[in-house]
């Protein structure tokens, strides 16, 4: 009998001892048997080391404690024999009703369109709806803005004046033009004279007022809060010299800019109760605050199967990352920022089979820093040096950069660029200085290496345009500068010049692709995407159940593809895009049961959220296509489809969609208003098949350089077709198609065109039944225009 004592108390002293964390340099090996390891703080691997975790282990480490990486971590388990990394506290992070005060009355406050949790607009919610806060007269001051963001669980606070840009504000305002929040008296916001004061409420009446910005820090008791700090992934450099993106500590070395350093690998790995840093404030350095925080790297680890919980900030942060991302069968949940926020100096960020849900902010969030490379990080990298367009030789090395000054006024500089079989180039701009506002840039792209091949796009701009892709393995690149007045000194100082690099990938060099995941129940955005400069592909994806949108679009221009998925029961719109516009494929997807619109676009528009400090130069889209086939749009609160005008040449395809059960209108169509067809080309209506042109009638006036647009766009016209529909599709005109369709039960009409103007339309074999104002409103301002909308079997 007491031999079986003493087994059982030796078991009992094996089963709770634990190993203190050994020094982390050199080739370092964490068993299971040893574990769990407890840190006793902050844990280095230095560049040169190795650190070895075997499945089944546990690490563990104090408040704020991070483990930073500079060497190798390879840390592989296994679906039955997880690693985790946790804290040794008890008092932890579980949710946001942790730190986040409400009152009796149920008002809450939130900050949006900003970057992180800790900045951006302030909304309040008030009478069951959130309401952004206007002021008319801007009496807010710091201490407002510290007790505002203690309501958030925030410790500081400090006031930003802001005005929304653009001529459609947020719709639900709530005006507190003074709070007068008293120093040591009032508690919290809701205690200050001007909050007790019923607020001014209305649809439209934060109109023509400012809108309050708030940046917040730290924790109000961070007291309550002992996570541990997370993993940091990070390389140092050795200059004294201040860098371009903050340090995040004091060692510094040479080597660790090596590019050849072995990849860290996560596989099988659990991050809990991390993400908090107190000596440092959110406020200077954000990207330090996740669980999982990725700096500044040349080669990014490779993560598979991560989960990540209850981190105090952000579950993932890839902060001004250099290479792509991909992240596959992940979980990032319950965390108090955004489940995974990316910025990224490169794009390429690629999201498979995973699930974000109940984050604090955006489930995930993309904003792309499209800046140059500085002479430091071209020393870095040899890859990133700029090569001269003009004088280098054609190219097959992948990415490459260049800088293009033209050689003199007027002239045009080429390069051939060639990649491998059944791969695809795309140009990125990364920005444009020009000297004088007289001055502009025509890019011409060809399938091929010779510009007798098909052209793809012949653009003139003046300001960073948005990628172009080949569609094969062959690319030709002209750049030719021209100026408006060749007597000005700034067509021949040759400051001007353009920064530009290609990639190879095999398909379109995307921003971000979303495959087979699930973002739902966030309490802002679904997915949220600024400064767009190629394309956001999303494909099998559930993005359900989000406070605000589902997808956001902010600034920038390019491409979005949505196949086979599903933005359902949003608090806002389903898929919300206010940016310069480009290229919209909504195929086979499920748009329904959003608050406010499912889909609503505003192209040539400027954001009007958070405005990213890269935006220093605006993006030009070179297309403006929306297409939506085969997708259901039903039960939305407002519109079903919200296309605001456009005044660049554009197509409007809607074929084989449902569109059911909205509030307002199942489309509502907004037309350019810019300009009218000019008289003079009307009144030489035809080109005769059999005579040149310029022998009995005057040629048409060339198009405007700020409408010409990619020859793709229009098919091929014969000869005879109306000189005034050519140069309608030439200046600011919409080719419209909206066939096959169903439209039922819609409150009011099923499609919109008040008033259509510049608009070519076929309108065919559609069904509408169910509406009670008609199945269609057309008005035409009194134009002759109307003669080219055709209805036919409606």
């Amino acid at each position: 009998m007491a031999s079986l004592h003493l087994v059982i108390i030796f078991c009992s002293f094996a089963l709770f001892q634990t190993s203190i964390l050994p020094n982390l340099v050199g080739d370092v090996l964490l068993t299971r048997l040893e574990s769990p390891y407890d840190a006793p703080g902050d844990a280095v691997i230095p560049f040169g080391s190795t650190v070895t975790v075997e499945s089944g282990t546990t690490v563990r480490f104090p408040r704020g404690s991070q483990l930073i990486v500079r060497g190798t971590l390879l840390a592989k388990g296994t679906p039955d024999r997880r690693i985790i990394f946790t804290s040794s506290t008890s008092a932890l992070y579980q949710d946001q009703q942790q730190i986040h005060r409400t009152s009796g009355a149920n008002i809450r406050f939130r900050l949006v369109d900003g970057s992180s949790v800790q900045n951006g607009l302030l909304q309040m919610y008030f009478k069951n709806r959130w309401r952004y806060v206007c002021t008319e007269f801007y009496r807010w001051f710091d201490y407002d803005a510290t007790l505002t963001c203690r309501m958030m669980g925030f410790r500081n606070g400090s006031v930003i004046p802001y005005r929304i840009n653009g001529s459609e504000p947020p719709w639900y305002g709530l005006q507190i033009d003074h709070p007068a929040c008293r120093p040591f008296v009032d508690e919290h916001v809701l205690d200050c004279p001007g909050i007790s004061v019923p607020p001014r409420l209305g649809l439209h009446i934060c109109d023509d007022k400012q809108y309050v910005r708030l940046q917040c820090d730290g924790f109000f008791d961070p007291l309550t809060v002992l996570n541990w700090g997370g993993i940091v992934f990070e390389r140092k450099f050795s200059t004294i010299k201040l860098t371009d993106i903050p340090e995040i500590s004091d060692a510094a070395s040479p080597l660790y800019n090596d590019l050849n350093q072995r990849p860290s690998i996560l596989n099988y790995v659990d991050i809990l109760h991390a993400g908090l840093r107190p000596e440092l404030t959110i406020r200077s350095y954000a990207e330090r605050f996740a669980a999982l925080t990725v700096f500044d790297n040349l080669v990014n680890p490779l993560f598979d199967n991560i989960t990540v919980l209850y981190s105090a900030s952000d579950g993932m942060n890839f902060s001004n990352v250099g290479s792509s991302v991909k992240l596959k069968n992940s979980v990032s949940a319950y965390n108090r920022g955004h489940g995974i926020a990316v910025t990224s100096r490169y794009g390429n960020v690629t999201l498979d089979n995973v699930h974000v849900y109940d984050n604090g902010g955006d489930g995930v969030y993309y904003a792309m820093n499209n800046t140059e490379w500085s002479e430091r990080e071209q020393e870095e990298s040899p890859k990133r040096l700029y090569k001269s367009f003009c004088e280098t030789a054609n190219t097959v090395e992948f990415p490459s950069y260049f800088t293009y000054r033209p050689p003199a006024a007027g002239t045009c500089c080429t390069q051939a660029f060639s990649s491998m079989y059944n791969t695809r180039l795309t140009v990125h701009f990364q920005s444009v200085f020009l000297g004088d506002y007289r001055t502009r840039y025509r890019i011409e792209l060809y399938n091929g290496l010779f510009d007798m091949m098909p052209l793809l796009a012949n653009v003139t701009f003046n300001r960073t345009i948005e990628s172009l892709s080949s569609s094969s393995n062959e690319l030709l690149v002209r750049l030719c500068h021209s100026c408006d007045d060749v007597r000005s000194l700034s067509c021949w100082n040759q400051s001007d010049r353009i920064q530009l690099y290609v990639v190879n990938d095999d398909g379109r060099d995307a921003d971000m692709h979303i495959w087979n995941s699930r973002i739902v129940n966030n309490s802002l955005n679904g997915v949220r995407v600024v400064n767009l400069r190629s394309l956001i592909e999303i494909n099998q994806t559930i993005i359900n159940h989000n406070q605000r949108h589902g997808l956001d679009i902010d600034s920038g221009a390019g491409a979005l593809w949505t196949y086979h998925s599903k933005f359902n029961s949003n608090g806002e719109d389903g898929i919300h895009m206010i940016y310069d516009g480009g290229e919209r494929r909504i195929f086979y997807s499920d748009i329904s049961f959003n608050h406010q619109h499912g889909l609503s676009v505003r192209p040539d528009s400027a954001p009007t959220g958070f405005l990213l400090s890269s935006l220093t130069f605006p993006t030009f889209a070179c297309r403006q296509l929306t297409f939506v086939n085969g997708s259901s749009i039903r039960s939305n609160g407002f519109y079903g489809l919200w296309h605001r005008a456009t005044c660049h040449p554009s197509l409007f395809y809607i074929n084989g969609s449902l569109f059911e059960r909205s509030v307002y209108d199942a489309i509502r169509f907004d037309s350019c208003q810019h300009e009218w067809r000019p008289q003079k080309v009307i009144d030489y209506q035809f080109r005769s098949p059999l005579v040149p042109l310029n022998s009995l009638l005057p040629p048409p006036p060339p198009p405007s350089i700020i409408y010409q647009a990619p020859l793709n766009i229009y098919p091929d016209y014969p000869p005879w077709i109306p000189v005034a529909l050519l140069y309608a599709n030439e200046t600011g005109n919409t080719v419209m198609n909206i066939t096959w369709n169903r439209f039922l039960n819609n409150k009011r009409v099923g499609l919109r065109f008040n008033p259509i103007q510049n608009v070519l339309g076929d309108i065919a074999n559609n069904s509408f039944i169910g509406h009670e104002n008609g199945a269609l409103l057309i008005v035409g301002n009194q134009s002759n225009w109307i003669e080219d909308v055709y209805l036919r079997n409606v």
